[in-house]
């Protein structure tokens, strides 16, 4: 039998330090928050876990069982063994987690001109430059001096900066990251609408961008409707934004076509449906809706292309047929008849 102080032990465990012991892959997704490799809608973040699509978490005791499923006596042992020899190091916030949270205020400075900002966005992402620009006005975008990183905005109900979410320019070498400091509650939101009753739900504001440059294609406004992006999987935004705009009936779900954004959609349906919500879904073609866009674009200059090229050959013909001779075209003419 372990007594209470072994089990807090257990609990308090670096699970950090465990995860790496045991082989998972970590990815860095924000200050002090990684992500398994294995499945990205499972986040560490201050010694405590949460799988948001399998809606379970909690402590370093509860990794062992819960998502191993290793048995109670089990877990102890592996954490600090059968006598309590400790075999993972216990966790003790670092210095840098014990000050308070930097001022989100603080955020980067702005460039002196948004180039390359409007460069990724519009050629490599291909979105609408008028959205882009909107987005801008806002003040909801800007591009970054040091790095030339495209800085995002999320605000409160009262137009405070909450969230800033960096994205790089370089589409060779890709970044992502958040402000420290940021609050999921507040991600960014591409529109807002107090008249409608609907609400359009994306991962990515890139993929809530894409959506909005092929609604503007098909000659629709994408300013009709409320537009949020939750920055993850997690329903925290969306949480929040219903709170702040009771008048919402309906939720449309355009989380990514992968094993997360589907599991985090059903659990979105769950949930919200049992509030009363109406729940529907919009799903991509490809992993996502930027992925669709950039392949309707890439699909039509391939079209215009053969279009381009079948035309050249026909002028060619015709120049060629120009420079022979009338009684050669005809004597060619009967051969052909023959």
């Amino acid at each position: 039998m372990y007594k209470q102080y072994q089990i807090n032990k257990a609990k308090n465990m670096d699970l950090l330090d465990y995860v790496r012991q045991r082989g998972y892959s970590l990815i860095q997704s924000a200050a002090n928050e990684y992500r398994l490799k294995e499945h990205d809608s499972l986040v560490i973040s201050n010694n405590k876990w949460k799988w948001f699509s399998r809606d379970i978490g909690g402590d370093t005791l509860d990794f062992v069982t819960k998502y191993e499923g290793k048995s109670f006596k089990d877990a102890m042992e592996i954490l600090i063994g059968e006598k309590g020899k400790e075999k993972v190091k216990e966790y003790f916030p670092e210095k840098s987690q014990q000050k308070p949270k930097k001022d989100i205020s603080q955020l980067p400075e702005k460039a002196d001109n948004y180039r390359r900002l409007f460069a990724y966005l519009s050629k490599t992402r291909r979105i609408d430059p008028s959205i882009i620009q909107d987005m801008i006005n806002d003040s909801k975008l800007y591009q970054e001096k040091q790095y030339n990183n495209c800085v995002f905005l999320g605000k409160d109900s009262n137009g405070e900066v909450k969230y800033c979410l960096k994205v790089g320019t370089n589409t060779y070498k890709k970044f992502k990251g958040e402000q420290e400091g940021s609050d999921k509650a507040y991600g960014v939101e591409l529109c807002s609408s107090s008249e409608s009753s609907k609400v359009y739900v994306y991962e990515s504001i890139i993929d809530a961008m894409s959506h909005a440059t092929m609604i503007k294609i098909q000659g629709g406004n994408y300013k009709d409707h409320n537009r949020i992006s939750l920055g993850c999987v997690a329903d925290v935004k969306l949480e929040q934004f219903l709170k702040d705009n009771p008048n919402i009936k309906t939720i449309i779900s355009c989380l990514d076509n992968d094993k997360a954004g589907i599991d985090a959609t059903e659990k979105i349906r769950k949930k919200y449906s049992n509030r009363g919500y109406i729940i529907k879904r919009i799903l991509s073609k490809s992993k996502d809706l930027n992925e669709d866009l950039v392949a309707a674009f890439e699909f039509l200059e391939k079209q215009q292309k053969t279009v381009s090229d079948l035309d050249s050959n026909i002028k060619k013909n015709r120049m060629t047929n120009k420079n022979v001779p009338s009684e050669k075209r005809n004597k060619n003419a009967v051969e052909r008849s023959m």
